[in-house]
């Protein structure tokens, strides 16, 4: 077999061009959304938001917009990316809002698929929405699969461990203020959390899983970073996250 010999450096920057290209390729293809199912509205607004719906929201006034399918390879992080692409075209369809409607994690053919139903809600059934959200609860997650590492922070002084595919939940008591870093680590920036009347539930990570494409929502602000503990801003996310994650303590 003929080996081919870069002999100039034009050659080289080619071969390496091409090699880039195949790359971007394979990461745009490898994952695909679709709209299975589809309401007869149209000439809907482009939505701003798209708001996770508690199950305590009273959804009888809410239109039905699109089922909307993401399918991917089965990698160490996939839920946020699949929640940004299916969130893309779903706003773009008029949708603000949604439900899970089914996550599955194919391991023997490695690949993840997201299901949501999204709808159209007025503002008023939205700010009723938020009201229903837990008040004054911090959620840690660690990694996304099970199977991967655990991850450790402290609470209070006191070592706290997170099985990969599971999440910490806190809830903070009236007058109560708790101080969490990660595994203690001296360089690691310490985070004081307290409590305040109808505060709306935050999330924080671990690791890298839940932070990718949070700057396509500016409207929720994107992640930022305490040192060795990550938070996201979204809170849409971040409750999605926790429906699908187990609770670990």
């Amino acid at each position: 077999m003929e080996v081919k010999q870069f002999t100039t450096m034009q050659d080289k920057i080619r071969a390496v061009l091409v090699f880039l290209l195949l790359l971007l390729t394979n990461i745009t293809f490898s994952q695909r959304v679709e709209i299975i199912q589809q309401s007869d509205l149209k000439n809907l607004p482009e939505g701003k938001k798209f708001a996770f719906i508690e199950p305590t929201t009273d959804t009888s006034n809410i239109k039905f917009v699109a089922t909307i399918f993401a399918k991917d390879k089965n990698r160490k992080s996939n839920i946020e990316s699949m929640y940004f692409a299916i969130r893309e075209k779903a706003i773009k369809l008029g949708a603000n809002c949604y439900k899970l409607k089914s996550f599955t994690r194919d391991t023997l053919n490695s690949e993840t698929v997201l299901i949501l139903d999204s709808y159209v809600a007025s503002d008023s059934v939205l700010s009723q929405n938020a009201a229903n959200h837990e008040k004054n609860v911090v959620f840690i997650f660690g990694m996304e699969r099970a199977g991967d590492k655990t991850m450790s922070f402290n609470l209070n002084g006191e070592s706290k461990v997170i099985k990969a595919g599971n999440y910490y939940k806190i809830s903070i008591r009236e007058g109560q203020e708790i101080k969490v870093n990660k595994g203690g680590a001296v360089g690691g920036a310490s985070m004081w959390l307290k409590w305040e009347k109808d505060k709306q539930p935050v999330f924080y990570t671990l690791s890298g899983f839940g932070l990718a494409g949070l700057d396509k929502q500016p409207e929720f602000g994107i992640a930022f970073n305490t040192g060795k503990i990550n938070r996201i801003a979204n809170i849409s996310l971040g409750l999605l996250v926790t429906q699908l994650l187990q609770q670990g303590n």
